[in-house]
């Protein structure tokens, strides 16, 4: 083998391993994004929750207070 074509041939297996490593780069890199979407689903939905608990103290909260025979002192006019 000529120094030519050792020099073609160690240029097919460099181009060769990069585009190999393109594909298992692309199947990590979505593998990291489902996971870090799974934790943000799970952290969102518990955001929820306490939106929504929230939501249902202020909520009855404020029936109370707008109910007139909850008030106990007379309203001024």
């Amino acid at each position: 083998m000529s120094p030519d074509q050792r020099q073609i041939n160690k240029k097919r297996w460099v181009i060769f391993g990069v585009a190999l490593l393109i594909p298992i780069l692309l199947v990590l890199l979505l593998f990291v994004a489902a996971s870090q979407d799974a934790k943000m689903k799970k952290q969102y939905e518990a955001e929820r929750a306490s939106y929504a608990e929230n939501y249902k103290k202020t909520e009855s909260e404020q029936l109370i207070a707008s109910d007139p025979e909850a008030s106990t002192s007379p309203k001024k006019p």
